[in-house]
């Protein structure tokens, strides 16, 4: 069975819908987009970054469908790699027993604090 097909706003220019310099741009595309309102119903329940059917992040997290990993204003929240200290934490903050790369990364901080507070302290002790 042939079954017409019609080409979609957004299959010609995909990045647009994801640069929020943007918005503009891909509301006029998907305001003659079919589709734009099953669109819109799955990025909220999907909880999708970008414009989908209209509707910026911004405007779905404003309705209650906040994007995976939204932190507000429309920013997603960067964690440091794990092998950092502050992965190390994050870890401790999520009630998880650390990895071993966090691990070493923490000892590693602390050291380095101990020898700055010994340096310190050394110089102190040979003044009496």
């Amino acid at each position: 069975m042939n079954t017409p097909t019609t080409e979609l706003p957004c299959s010609a220019a995909p990045e647009t819908f994801h640069d929020d310099s943007a918005v503009s741009t891909a509301r006029k595309l998907c305001a003659r987009c079919p589709l734009a309102v099953q669109c819109r119903t799955q990025a909220r329940v999907n909880r999708e970054w970008g414009t989908w059917g209209g509707e910026t992040s911004a405007e779905r997290a404003a309705a209650g469908y906040l994007p995976a990993g939204w932190q507000g204003r429309g920013h997603k929240r960067h964690h440091k790699p794990c092998g950092t200290p502050a992965a190390y934490r994050r870890h401790l903050r999520a009630g998880q027993v650390p990895c071993p790369p966090c691990k070493n990364a923490e000892y590693r901080r602390r050291a380095e604090h101990a020898d700055k507070r010994r340096k310190r302290a050394a110089p102190a002790a040979g003044s009496r």
